[in-house]
């Protein structure tokens, strides 16, 4: 049967091939991460290019986060971007977050083509969302692994080891890839 022209005319581009950046491998900055002041005065947070390279200073209030990214050339001035922050109301006090050009409140930026954005304005998409279903078991499994391995997950390890036993914690997709074990 012929392939009906509308499929025979689309673009479709192939998986993991796209210029799409993966949000893993972006820096990024994390609400959390920074000392939002809880009066009314605006502060400049010290040393912030040591964490962040890719930033000059921030200035931050109560209300906003200015981000000074600096120039590629030396006579010029630097770029800033200004974000409003939200203040989330939670049982246990407040719980901030940027608010993108998009108008979407986030908890992270992500620092891509010399500006900062949420992962939508970005364009970015996860890991899994590059990979198919026999390559997501690998990730799956390289990301336990990393988990696994810090020193203060060692106990976990461990406990799930005796637990499920070594069968349980040998890496296997859902489509009976061979698997080695995750430590040895």
């Amino acid at each position: 049967m012929p392939m009906p022209w509308q499929l025979a005319q689309s673009h479709r581009p192939q998986r993991g091939k796209s210029k799409r950046p993966i949000v893993e491998q972006l820096p990024s900055i994390a609400i959390y991460h920074l000392p939002i002041p809880r009066d009314y005065k605006t502060y400049t947070a010290p040393n912030i290019s040591l964490r962040y390279p890719q930033l000059a200073s921030i200035r931050l209030s109560y209300y906003e986060a200015e981000f000074h990214i600096p120039s590629l050339h030396r006579g010029q001035p630097n770029h800033i971007q200004t974000f409003k922050l939200k203040h989330i109301k939670t049982g246990f006090g407040i719980r901030h977050a940027f608010i993108c050009q998009c108008g979407k409140p986030v908890f992270k930026l992500y620092f891509h083509n010399r500006r900062l954005a949420c992962r939508f304005c970005c364009n970015a998409r996860y890991a899994t969302q590059t990979l198919d279903k026999r390559d997501r078991p690998i990730l799956q499994i390289s990301r336990i692994q990393s988990f696994l391995d810090n020193k203060p997950y060692l106990r976990a390890r461990e406990r799930l080891q005796k637990r499920l036993g070594e069968k349980a914690m040998t890496a296997q997709g859902q489509l009976g890839t061979d698997a080695r074990p995750l430590w040895e």
